[in-house]
């Protein structure tokens, strides 16, 4: 029984870490490869600009709000292809189009799972309302096993779904600390900065976008499904400063649900936060409740004896 309860703690105490890295280790472990095994992330999506002074305003609340929940959220910013904006690019503006059927919306826009919208500038109380709604419903969720690993130049991607999976799978790729050059405010700095997305159809399996920088196969294995994808760095990403997103998506009737949500990202730990309280004081209820049942004084009793 002790080995049971050492091994329960082990595991609250590896989630801690989860699939977030911090900041300065991030590019060696990248070489070394991370890997994460989730699923049941909230995805929120930004839809933001360089030139919109609002965004500016309440990107700093909306950083501190996605770090207050950490681990059980994946931020995405999506900047607009529109020209000016000179963070946007073709990954953000289709799936912009995706996200809001092609209608013109205003900046900023949030979307929640995507189930839940917000348009213009929210209050923060109603937006942990949402995340928080959002999670209460996540208790049947695709659980997704996620690594990449860095070589030289390229990035090697694995994604692992049950083999029964349909739908589509997105690999993200976002890009932190750009700079902008026609940026309003006093945000100089851009984060979670969507830069690429490759997606799969894994009913039919195969790839949805035209993608050059890029070789995948995906194959069955046992009750699992596995994509295997080399991406080639280009030029104008800083390899540092990345973050990845999975995301596991199902459409019917034009209605898409998202399945799951897994990430590997930047960041920093820290043991004050509210994820990690939670998980702190999940460790000491289950020592309670061993102690309850009276596990404890019995291995306390036959260690004396």
């Amino acid at each position: 029984m002790k080995k049971i309860l050492i091994s329960v703690i082990l595991i609250i105490l590896i989630n801690l870490n989860g699939t977030i890295v911090e900041y300065e280790q991030f590019s060696d472990e990248l070489k070394k490869g991370i890997i994460t095994d989730s699923g049941s992330l909230v995805l929120i999506e930004e839809y933001t600009a360089t030139w919109c002074q609002t965004c500016s305003e309440i990107d700093p609340s909306i950083q501190e709000l996605a770090e207050l929940h950490n681990e059980r959220v994946a931020l995405i910013a999506l900047h607009p292809a529109d020209g000016v904006d000179d963070l946007g690019n073709y990954a953000s503006g289709s799936r912009i189009n995706s996200l809001f059927n092609g209608s013109v919306v205003q900046a900023p826009s949030f979307v929640i799972d995507r189930t839940s919208y917000i348009e213009g500038a929210p209050e923060i109380s109603a937006l942990n309302s949402l995340i928080l709604q959002s999670q209460s419903k996540k208790s049947n969720f695709s659980e997704i096993k996620f690594s990449v690993l860095k070589k030289e130049n390229k990035l090697n991607f694995e994604i692992i779904l049950d083999k029964n999976s349909v739908g589509v799978v997105n690999l993200m790729i976002l890009e932190n600390k750009l700079t902008s050059n026609n940026y309003v405010g006093d945000l100089d700095k851009f984060d979670n900065v969507l830069k690429e997305m490759i997606s799969f159809n894994i009913s039919s399996k195969e790839i949805l976008t035209s993608e050059e920088n890029a070789q995948y196969n995906i194959s069955s294995l046992n009750e699992n499904l596995k994509i295997n994808l080399t991406y080639n760095l280009n030029g104008d990403m800083n390899a540092n400063n990345l973050g990845f997103i999975v995301t596991h998506e199902v459409v019917e009737d034009n209605i898409y649900e998202i399945k799951g949500v897994a990430k590997i990202i930047q960041g920093e730990l820290n043991v004050n936060d509210d994820s990690n309280v939670l998980l702190i004081l999940g460790i000491f209820f289950i020592l309670g409740v061993f102690a309850s049942l009276g596990f404890l004084d019995t291995t306390a009793r036959n260690e004396e004896e």
